[in-house]
């Protein structure tokens, strides 16, 4: 099973915004919720929020139907009594990045801020990108997403994970010769599902 699809964000969790900017539990004074207010429209804009996921069949820790491996102990772990798996890419697009970099010329404090904003909003969308896919599996419960490079999952896999999703054709996803995504405010992750217990 395959799905790509648009998120609208509408609404930006600026509590979290604020933590990226290292606000943990300290109040932001007022100049920082004006900027925050003030970038809200340029990002909201800009952002463009899709994802793409597949969900295939595991059996034990192959994948059916596809060759990516998965390499790492910890990612087994993971997916330990898991029956299927979800890949998953969500992205901001590139408008965002775009953005950023201007305001990096332009205005350098409202770069931080969209940069921060940036981080907790694709967090967001991957909550939301979970929320829609659990609909079609209301049976299962699920883990906790699992990033490319986390543990001993290795970072190296991004290419190969991107082209089971055709994540370049379909959300406008890739990876450099670093393994880093661009646009950069995308994630790359795996969730496993397990049959929910009558318990």
């Amino acid at each position: 099973m395959d799905n790509k699809s648009e998120i609208k964000i509408e609404k930006i969790d600026y509590d979290e915004a604020l933590r990226y900017l290292g606000y943990k539990n300290i109040e932001p004074d007022d100049h920082t919720r004006e900027l925050l207010l003030l970038c809200e429209k340029d990002f909201l804009d800009a952002c463009k929020a899709n994802y793409v996921y597949k969900v295939f069949d595991l059996d034990g820790v192959d994948i059916v139907g596809c060759d990516f491996e998965l390499e790492g102990e910890d990612i087994k772990r993971h997916l330990d009594g898991c029956t299927k798996v979800i890949f998953l890419c969500v992205t901001l697009g590139n408008e965002v990045d775009a953005l950023i970099r201007k305001k990096q010329i332009t205005a350098l404090s409202e770069a931080v801020i969209i940069d921060s904003v940036a981080s907790s909003v694709v967090e967001q969308a991957c909550d939301e990108t979970e929320n829609i896919i659990m609909k079609e599996f209301e049976g299962y419960e699920k883990t906790h997403r699992y990033g490319l490079g986390y543990g001993d999952f290795p970072l190296s896999g991004q290419k190969k994970f991107l082209a089971t999703l055709d994540a370049l054709k379909r959300v406008g996803v890739s990876v450099t010769d670093s393994d880093m995504l661009t646009p950069t405010k995308s994630v790359t992750c795996v969730i496993g599902l397990k049959e929910a217990s009558d318990e």
